[in-house]
């Protein structure tokens, strides 16, 4: 149930989808989503927690080797391009910031603290020490970047394009900083 629920979350985020749609995505009356979770907001939580644990963004910051083609992959897969599936749950969760249950809060803090530390193990194979916290920096900041220009309906190829451009940049920062060291 929670499967076909994160979509109509992912589209919406919690303030904008409503029972019906709910109802609708899952096959699930109103009084079954409601035996099954207190109110919308658990409802959210879970579909959240499950988006969280099941993404494509730990298992591909994961792969051996570590470095920059698992950013790469990272930049390119993650935030998704298709249908209902457009940017990062967790990313565009934010927008509801002030609407949000504390325990979604909670869950987009601690993967965020997670990601960042599977995207600092990548930066630390490439980088010399003293460029690591500016380096994941940028990367989260690019990653953002590209989910919300994925919720205006970005085209696939200029995605392509802008990180392809940014993976450049990355690379020939760390070949000189390599150099350098």
């Amino acid at each position: 149930m929670l499967d076909k629920a994160i979509p109509v979350f992912w589209r919406y985020g919690l303030a904008g989808a409503n029972v019906q749609q709910l109802e609708a995505a899952t096959g699930v009356n109103k009084s079954g989503l409601y035996s099954e979770f207190e109110n919308k907001d658990d409802m959210f939580v879970e579909a959240l927690r499950r988006y969280l644990e099941t993404g494509p963004a730990l298992r591909i910051l994961s792969s051996r080797p570590l470095g920059l083609g698992n950013i790469e992959q990272f930049l390119s897969l993650a935030p998704a391009f298709s249908g209902d599936y457009a940017g990062c749950l967790s990313v565009n969760s934010t927008r509801d910031i002030a609407l949000l249950p504390d325990a979604a809060v909670r869950l987009i803090l601690d993967f965020n603290e997670t990601r960042m530390a599977a995207i600092r193990k990548n930066v630390e194979a490439e980088f010399p020490q003293d460029q690591v916290d500016d380096v994941c920096n940028l990367i989260w900041t690019f990653f953002s970047g590209i989910c919300i220009d994925a919720n205006l309906k970005a085209d696939v190829g200029a995605h392509r394009n802008r990180v392809q451009a940014f993976m450049r940049l990355l690379r020939g920062s760390a070949s000189s900083g390599r150099a350098e060291a």
